[in-house]
């Protein structure tokens, strides 16, 4: 018994002498990529040298990487991809892309492409960096070639993806 009242006593020796202690805390962020955006964008009139911006939304809290991929290489006529005659049937664009990073420092990630580079997919990497929040897409519609472009409608789908890489 008396060993039992020695242990407590030292025990409360000791918690009313000491001058600090540590506190072990711990959390978790689950990795998060998002992207939003999209939509139609009309040219209008294809003449060539048109330029039309996009906002990109992009929140992402781990490094990334951002992939481009055109499914026609170009505005494609719907009907006459190829043409007729000496007129195209498609327009060459090029694509310039800006995203704000951060890392220890601001930064930002861009590159550019033409449709033709695009029809295989591209991807730019952030690096070591996350998003900044957003970023921006800008399409510039190339001269067209020959005797112009053929008469009719045209459309590109231009696919963009996100990867997290944790």
């Amino acid at each position: 018994m008396l060993v039992a009242l020695s242990a407590a006593a030292a025990q409360a020796d000791s918690i009313e002498s000491a001058t600090g202690f540590d506190v072990l805390v711990t959390g978790r962020i689950v990795a998060d990529c998002r992207l939003s955006g999209g939509g139609v964008i009309d040219f209008g009139e294809l003449t060539g040298n048109e330029v039309v911006t996009a906002d990109l939304g992009l929140r992402c809290n781990v490094p990334f990487d951002l992939s481009f991929e055109s499914a026609s290489g170009g505005l494609a006529h719907v009907a006459k991809p190829r043409g007729e005659g000496p007129f195209a049937g498609t327009l060459r664009y090029t694509l310039n892309v800006a995203v704000p990073t951060l890392a220890p420092q601001d930064g930002m990630m861009s590159a550019a492409y033409s449709s033709a580079e695009l029809t295989a997919r591209k991807t730019l990497s952030s690096g070591d960096a996350i998003a900044a929040g957003g970023g921006r897409l800008q399409i510039r519609t190339q001269p067209p070639e020959g005797a112009g472009l053929l008469a009719g409608d045209y459309a590109e789908t231009l696919s963009v993806t996100i990867q997290p890489r944790v």
